[in-house]
């Protein structure tokens, strides 16, 4: 599934064409809820966009890293439709004990789930940054930020990780890390 991911990622952003993004959002959540569906939309914020939202956030660093004042392009959902199987065939090849005839997983795995997908994300971000994509994409590296709608402590850690401190360090304290 990581290669599948990461493919779908990288061809979602390749056709992007503003010139002012500063910013590209792997937001992760569960679909219809459900941990054993966890899905990423990729999308991107400009910095266009972000002063057009100064006027409604209480200030520049809210506009620029908080989900809600960026724009909510969908261009890709990863783990719906047609893809929906891969990662469901991810969950019971990891051995979560994904039961395929109800398509639940007992809660004690839910969280693993999660965890996993999101170290998955992890790893494919680092290897976009090594690469060399994301320089070659935008023509300077920016940060690709892995989220859900609330931001805490884990969500800056895993972003420093995927991103290095120099790309996501404002967001990362944005989010409430303070080990920088």
């Amino acid at each position: 599934m990581k290669e599948q991911l990461k493919e779908a990622i990288m061809q979602t952003i390749a056709s992007w064409d503003e010139p002012d993004i500063y910013v590209v959002s792997l937001y992760v959540y569960d679909d219809n809820d459900d941990p054993c569906r966890p899905t990423v939309t990729v999308g991107y914020n400009t910095e266009s966009y972000l002063n057009e939202q100064l006027e409604y956030a209480s200030d520049e660093e809210e506009a620029r890293w908080n989900y809600a004042f960026w724009l909510q392009n969908d261009d890709s959902v990863f783990g719906v439709d047609d893809t929906a199987d891969i990662v469901r065939n991810w969950i019971i090849e990891s051995g979560f004990a994904y039961c395929q005839a109800c398509e639940t997983t007992p809660a004690e795995y839910e969280s693993e789930i999660t965890k996993a997908f999101v170290e998955m994300l992890v790893d494919i971000v680092k290897e976009l940054h090594e690469s060399g994509f994301i320089k070659e994409t935008f023509g300077h590296e920016i940060p690709v930020l892995i989220h859900e709608l609330e931001y805490y402590y884990e969500i800056g850690e895993q972003n420093i990780r995927a991103n290095g401190t120099e790309l996501a360090g404002d967001f990362a304290e944005f989010c409430g890390y303070t080990d920088l």
